[in-house]
């Protein structure tokens, strides 16, 4: 038994040469900040903002908090990925043991009668090494690295599925608070076009407002009525949309009828460096798998070189079971090496090595790509934060001067100065500019929400 040990032990010190290629990660290939979409110079912030921010402390609504967690403990999508991470683990752990040697214990009894009728006992015991490659070249190693970061990049994977669940559900409720928002809105404006129909209707009887006038005010009765359908409609879909992403059986969550209960991050600071998107999940997720394909090339390089492996085996015989291990007489140990040396086979593995060098160059590709796209993906939502907000503000004081026109419309209407088709106009008018003044701060808030997930996100409870 010591004998074997120790020859295992000599086999684990003699192993483990690399023929991987030493790892380099490739050039940047994306500018060196967002400065010019951002307005002014560069300035060094903390590169870990927004990946370290836990997202409680991020989306502060109760109510986004609610929907964020549900979708975190139900999505199936979110499931299903946590189940690939555990699959490639194993799989990892797999490669990782056949580092070590395999070791069987098998006994067996045996009774027989000789010729003169006398019974004849014989056990047997033992251990067995079946097959233990001495990793001399590093296949198995590069292999069990090929292994770990195919591991690390789907966790990885599972990282970013999780951020882009969490603004995809913020993103939802946001919609359904607009939504519901916009249907409160126009449920108020029926209301008083409802009002309003009646007074006309009365005048008109009384003689004073012309049928004209009455047909104009039915036609902004019904136009509110459409919208109030409309949106009721929407809110149903919304949260349709909720329920496929929190992963429940219904919708159960109570929602807030105002954008402005629903709070997220005030700001992202401006001068950010582009290499904060070197710790986005994707990002780190095509490094693994680039690294991935290089110990891949070990591998298919380490095919080229002979295989050197130990077999044997220790074991006992006895008559009698009780001294099956009481003496080294009845031992026998038989340990011998084995070699394979490729000689020829069709130019396999010339053919394997050139396909993983390929693969990594794929794989550079593909990181790269995933590069440029994360870094355009910052720039389109700095760009919008950029104008969202000044665009916001001038929306609401198109409100402001659409709220002025109407009531000056109704004044001079009931005053006799104008006709009921400029009250009509102007009631369109401000309903327009309300619900565009709705959706744009839905806009400005899933704008953050954007940012909050292209730079990363922070998944820290």
């Amino acid at each position: 038994m010591n004998k074997i040990a120790c020859m295992i032990v000599a086999a684990l010190m003699v192993s483990g040469c690399s023929l991987a290629p030493t790892y380099q990660r490739p050039e940047n290939v994306t500018a060196p900040d967002w400065s010019s979409i951002q307005g002014g110079a560069s300035t060094k912030t903390d590169q870990g903002l927004v990946t370290d921010i836990p997202w409680k402390t991020f989306f502060l609504s109760q109510d986004l908090q609610t929907v964020i967690q549900t979708a975190l403990s139900n999505n199936r999508d979110l499931k299903k990925a946590v189940l690939s991470v555990q699959k490639t683990q194993a799989l990892y752990n797999i490669e990782r043991s056949k580092l070590l040697p395999d070791l069987n214990a098998a006994g067996t009894g045996d009774y027989q009668s000789d010729f003169h009728g006398n019974a004849v006992d014989k056990y047997q015991a033992g251990l067995a090494m079946p097959y233990y490659e001495i990793d001399f070249f590093g296949r198995i190693d590069s292999l069990g690295n090929v292994a770990l970061n195919q591991y690390l990049a789907t966790d990885e994977a599972r990282k970013s599925i999780t951020i882009s669940l969490i603004a995809q559900a913020a993103n939802a409720c946001l919609q359904l608070t607009s939504d519901l928002q916009t249907l409160e809105m126009s449920k108020d404006s029926l209301e008083t076009r409802q009002q309003t129909y009646e007074l006309v209707n009365k005048s008109c009887q009384n003689g004073v407002a012309t049928k004209q006038d009455l047909s104009q005010a039915r036609i902004a009765l019904e136009s509110a009525r459409v919208n109030t359908i409309l949106f009721t409609r929407l809110v149903l879909l919304d949260k349709n949309a909720l329920v496929a992403i929190m992963g429940t059986k219904g919708f159960s969550v109570p929602m807030s009828t105002a954008l402005d209960e629903t709070a997220v991050m005030e700001e992202i600071p401006g001068g950010l460096s582009s290499e904060v998107l070197l710790k986005r999940p994707d990002i780190l997720g095509a490094e693994y798998s680039l690294k991935a394909a290089g110990a891949n090339i070990g591998a298919a390089r380490a095919a080229f070189y002979p295989r050197i492996a130990l077999t044997g085996n220790l074991g006992y015989s006895s008559s009698d079971l009780g001294d099956l291990f009481s003496s080294s007489d009845n031992a026998g140990l038989g340990i011998g090496p084995s070699i394979s040396v490729p000689i020829f086979n069709g130019q396999r593995n010339k053919t394997l090595l050139k396909a993983a060098k390929i693969d990594q160059k794929i794989a550079v590709v593909q990181y790269e790509n995933t590069l440029q796209l994360a870094f355009k993906e910052v720039a389109d939502a700095l760009a919008a934060r950029k104008t969202l907000g000044q665009q916001l503000e001038a929306q609401r004081m198109l409100v402001r001067a659409s709220q002025d026109a109407y009531d000056l419309s109704m004044k001079r209407y009931n005053e006799g100065i104008d006709s009921f088709l400029s009250v009509l106009d102007a009631q369109r008018s401000l309903f327009a500019s309300q619900t565009a003044e709705i959706d744009l701060q839905r806009q400005e808030l899933a704008n953050r929400v954007s940012l909050y997930k292209v730079l990363g996100g922070g998944l820290a409870h």
